[in-house]
């Protein structure tokens, strides 16, 4: 007799920062890296990941849960706002951040995450497109999503024989109006991966704001939630957000961020982020210009993805930190 198959539902919420600025110490030159945010949600998770991250809205003495209030709070419409890294510079917005890095740092279990960095400066942009097409982000966006949302469900869910993908939730912006992004992917996978399965073969664009009317009360809070994660991560790398909120939220994520990047594959660490968060780059090597034939260019583009990455914050808050047991 057959054994039953295990299945696992999720949810995807997706954000990106685009062609991000890095400054190479020493030689006076910058490189441009386009990052891509995952926050992936098992379905029986779902409703107390929404439930947690909204009662740490709540920023009375003792915290509440939302919404609890026996008389109209002044601070509720205050709280009830969107929450993305770049506006954290705003008292409410850093505290309800914070709030949300915290509980990232002391959750072992639900928080489940792929952020994919790609060195636009290392592409050659010549292989996205014709030479003559403007818009070659986009063309390249669209390409490494699919890699991004591949790798994502083969390392976190392979165990499962069934990965059914009920939707992916993406920030608006332009990737919506692409000729191929808000199908293509699923599309491509759908015919490539024998048990990945998804339930709508379009990517859904809504507001990240979850007031708005193309907003949504519940999804929306994720996309904030992946935007923050999104965020830490970006400025530990590039360190060009130094207002000292931005920079108080990254050094406060600091701890794990350090850990997922130059220790990815550590089963025994306290965050317990293994097989849950990944941070990964791509390309390592520039290869503009080789011999595709060559052994070495054969070589090297068998080895392009990579995750360890010196993190210039690290030298801005050497020496108030702590040595962590990595």
């Amino acid at each position: 007799m057959e054994t039953d198959k295990k299945s696992i539902i999720l949810n995807l919420y997706c954000d990106e920062i685009k062609e991000y600025p890095l400054k190479i110490p020493f030689i006076n030159t910058f490189e441009k890296w386009t990052y891509i945010g995952m926050l992936i949600v098992p379905e029986f998770i779902s409703d107390k990941l929404y439930k947690d991250l909204i009662n740490l809205r709540c920023l009375s003495q003792p915290p509440k849960p939302w919404g609890s209030c026996s008389e109209p709070c002044p601070y509720h419409n205050l709280n009830n706002t969107e929450i993305h890294y770049q506006n954290t510079d705003d008292s409410i917005k850093y505290k309800i951040a914070s709030n949300w890095v915290k509980y990232w740092l002391d959750d072992r279990e639900n928080i489940y995450f792929y952020i994919l960095g790609i060195n636009l400066t290392k592409l050659d942009l010549d292989k996205f497109g014709p030479k003559k097409q403007k818009d070659k982000h986009s063309t390249i966006y669209n390409r490494f999503f699919r890699t991004a949302l591949k790798r994502a469900l083969k390392t976190y869910f392979r165990d499962y024989d069934n990965i059914i993908v009920k939707n992916i939730f993406h920030d608006k912006g332009n990737a919506e109006y692409h000729e191929y992004f808000p199908w293509h992917s699923i599309y491509k996978l759908q015919s490539e991966e024998d048990k990945i399965y998804f339930a709508n073969n379009h990517i859904k664009f809504i507001n990240s704001d979850h007031r708005k009317p193309d907003g949504d009360p519940v999804h929306s809070q994720f996309i904030q939630f992946i935007d923050i994660i999104l965020g830490c991560f970006a400025n530990s790398l590039h360190l060009n957000a130094t207002s000292k909120n931005k920079y108080s939220l990254t050094v406060s994520a600091f701890p794990i961020i350090s850990r997922i990047i130059k220790n990815p594959n550590n089963p025994n660490s306290r965050y317990n982020y293994y097989k849950r968060q990944m941070v990964q780059f791509f390309p390592k090597e520039d290869l503009k210009g080789m011999d595709e034939q060559s052994l070495e260019y054969r070589y090297k583009k068998l080895n392009q993805f990579y995750t360890n990455r010196e993190l210039p914050i690290e030298r801005k808050i050497n020496g108030q930190l702590s040595i962590f047991d990595f």
